[in-house]
Order: structure tokens, then C-alpha cells, then sequence
């Protein structure tokens, strides 16, 4: 698991020291450099994978993401031209560090360091992963992104068994349904995973069964009542169709995904993410995009249930109810204090800073830095001010 992050003259930051915890929120106003960090993680993700970064490249432009050329990742204002990244696992006797220069040619004129036409950043040598590090996220092992961009409801879904066994939902979660379909022959949750949790049917102790498809359905229940996913292959494609209980009457006719509206498309690729398997490196970003209240609450407690089973999650977000599932999950005892980490990004001038408040057993923070999902309390006092 991820311990640290370092950055130096990436995008908005000058120098970054982020502590990471099982599970991490960035929050802040847009533009702080919150999805930075994700990126960071995708794009040498992106390079492991490419077979470039033991040749000393930082490939920019790939299927995972495509951050444009040098220049565009360059902090600007920075005193040189590298860009750094060093990480710290738990498991590793030693960090892992790497610096690129930017590098490229002349242009109108003035020396200008630019990324070459093939979209990479030259590194000062060929020592990049150390054998440890192959099978560790972000380079190796498992790592699901869910981008803020996601594909929404579609007549029909790609279907691709290799992504599956990859993990990769793409990078708009196109495929997100496809890991769903082929989920059965990858991976069963165990009984003691903390993501099985009791049924509505408190006196029998019932309890979930620990197949992943199930456990996705009951999930989705918590998001809109009722509700059930089928999966249909037609055609090297997916049909996704969802039907939903009537009180007192049997279920719905079976309803193409269009036909639903956009929240249970969206959230279908971030709870497939949080029901990932031990091991997994998450990335999350707006995972309350589409989402009503409750919904968003429901997601921050899987978030929390994820990391408590071994899933190191990362999820960028503007939702205080997504904030509050996790620190109601902190206060029932469903994942310890010491294993959430919650930050803050802003702007000082042209670089960006974090503050990290800290949880108690209770969900209270020690802090609330200002602007840190505050508006609820200003736009209250404003409601509540005699009119003058």
C-alpha cells in the first residue's frame, strides 16, 4: 500500500508531500490540483505499462490518459526543467524516486524545452523499477480509474474479457459492464469481507451472497430502492437492463439503460471499483456525479468498507454527503480513524498547497480549514440574516 506520494514540478505543484492512508479524500474548489494526483499515478501507470519507462521515457499520451505535451505538465514557474515523482510503500524496504527532464527544441527562436512528437519525457537514465516495485500499484498488480468523464447509459457496451482480467474499465468506464459480465470467473469475495453485509431481513440473519454480481445488485438497491442490473451479451456487445420492485405487485419489465436516467450508469463503474479485490489501487473521481443525497452517503461507507478489506482507494470529490458516509463509517467503527486521510487542496499564488485534517473515533476533524465544505453553514447564515 501507498504511503507517500512526492511530487515535484508536476501541473499546480511545486513540491507535494502527501501522506496516504487505505483511504484517501482530495477535496477543494476546482483547479487545486486534486485530479493531479490521480494522474500522476495513471500516467506512470501508463508508462510501466507502454514498456517506456525502463528506457527513461514518461509517456503523456496513452489509453489511460493523455496530459499533452511537456511544457503542459511543467509547474510553471519552475526553477528547472525536471519533473519529479517519489513513492513510498509499506512493504518495499526502500522508496521508489524518478526525475525527467524536459527536454525538446527551439522554437520561434527561443530555447523552449517541449515534449518530443511522440509524446514523452526524456529521463536522466535507465534504472526506473526496481523488481520489487513490478508487481506493486501503480506499476504492476491491480489498478481500477474511474474518471470523471464516465460513458453514461448506452443501448449497448463494449465487451472485452482481456480488459477484464486487466481491471480496466477504460477511460470513460466503457467497459465497466464488461468486467461486471466476466467478474464471476475473476474473483468471489470472501465471507468475512466487510463489503457483505446483512440483508434488510435483520431476524433471519440473512446474509448477502458473496458473488460479486449479487453483492453489485444490493449495492445499487441502497442507491435507488428496488432496483436490479441484468447483463445481456449480444454480439461481442452488452446489453445492460434494469428492472425495479413494485410494492405489493412483482417486479418491472426489464429497461434498456437510456431509459433510466444517468445515476445508476454513473455509479455503476465506482461501486464495481470499491467491490474490487484486495490489493487493488482505486482511483475515483466525482463519484457523486448524478447521485441524490442518500445515494452519496451510501458510497462514502463503501469507500470506507473497500479500504477496511485491502482496496487502497483514492476518490476525489465536492460532496459533503460522500465526506459524511465516511466519517459516519469512522464513528460505527466500520474503519479505524488512522486509516482515513482527508485533504484539502488550494491555490497560494500559482502553486498548490494541502492541509489534512484529522478524524477521531467519533468523525469529528480537528479542523475545518476555510472553503473545506463550509458553504452549507455560509448559505445558512444568509438564509437565517434579517432582511435589511
Amino acid at each position: 500500500m501507498l504511503t507517500n506520494i512526492k511530487l515535484k514540478n508536476f501541473k499546480c505543484f511545486e513540491q507535494l508531500d502527501l501522506e496516504c492512508r487505505p483511504l484517501n479524500l482530495l477535496c477543494g474548489l476546482n483547479g487545486t490540483g486534486k485530479s493531479s494526483v490521480l494522474q500522476a499515478l495513471l500516467v506512470l501507470r501508463q508508462s510501466f505499462e507502454n514498456g517506456k519507462l525502463r528506457d527513461g521515457e514518461l509517456v503523456l499520451g496513452g489509453g489511460r490518459i493523455d496530459l499533452g505535451q511537456g511544457e503542459d505538465v511543467l509547474f510553471d514557474g519552475a526553477k528547472d526543467k525536471v519533473v519529479g515523482f517519489a513513492l513510498r510503500d509499506d512493504g518495499k524496504e526502500d522508496d521508489w524516486k524518478l526525475q525527467f527532464v524536459v527536454w525538446g527544441f527551439t522554437e520561434l527562436g527561443h530555447a523552449q524545452d517541449r515534449i518530443t512528437s511522440s509524446g514523452r519525457i526524456k529521463g536522466p537514465s535507465t534504472d526506473y523499477v526496481p523488481t520489487e516495485w513490478e508487481n506493486a500499484p501503480p506499476f504492476g498488480g491491480k489498478l481500477i480509474y474511474v474518471s470523471a468523464e464516465r460513458i453514461g447509459p448506452q443501448k449497448l457496451y463494449p465487451l472485452s474479457e482481456v480488459k477484464a482480467w486487466d481491471s480496466d474499465f477504460g477511460a470513460s468506464s466503457a467497459y465497466a459492464c464488461s468486467y461486471l459480465n466476466f467478474i464471476d470467473n475473476i474473483f468471489v469475495l470472501s465471507g468475512n469481507d466487510p463489503r457483505l453485509v446483512p440483508s434488510g431481513d435483520k431476524q433471519t440473519g440473512t446474509w448477502w451472497r458473496p458473488l460479486t454480481p449479487e453483492v453489485v445488485n444490493q449495492w445499487l438497491q441502497d442507491i435507488s430502492p428496488g432496483v436490479r442490473l441484468q447483463l445481456d451479451e449480444e454480439t461481442e456487445s452488452l446489453i445492460a437492463r434494469f428492472s425495479f420492485d413494485r410494492p405489493g405487485d412483482g417486479r418491472t419489465r426489464l429497461y434498456r439503460a437510456p431509459n433510466v436516467g444517468f445515476g445508476l450508469s454513473y455509479v455503476l463503474p465506482v461501486v464495481l471499483a470499491l467491490l474490487a479485490e484486495p490489493g487493488t489501487l482505486c482511483l475515483i473521481e466525482n463519484p457523486e456525479s448524478h447521485l441524490h443525497p442518500r445515494g452519496q452517503t451510501k458510497l462514502g461507507e463503501l469507500a470506507a468498507r473497500a479500504a477496511k478489506a485491502g482496496v487502497q482507494v483514492f476518490v476525489e470529490t465536492h460532496s459533503d454527503h460522500f465526506m459524511d458516509g465516511v466519517r459516519i463509517a469512522v464513528r460505527d467503527g466500520l474503519i479505524k480513524p488512522e486509516d482515513v486521510a482527508f485533504h484539502y487542496f488550494e491555490r497560494q499564488g500559482g502553486n498548490a498547497i494541502v492541509s489534512s485534517p484529522q478524524v477521531d473515533t467519533d468523525g469529528r476533524l480537528s479542523h475545518w480549514p476555510p472553503g473545506f465544505f463550509d458553504q452549507h453553514e455560509e448559505n445558512l447564515v444568509r438564509l437565517l440574516a434579517p432582511r435589511s
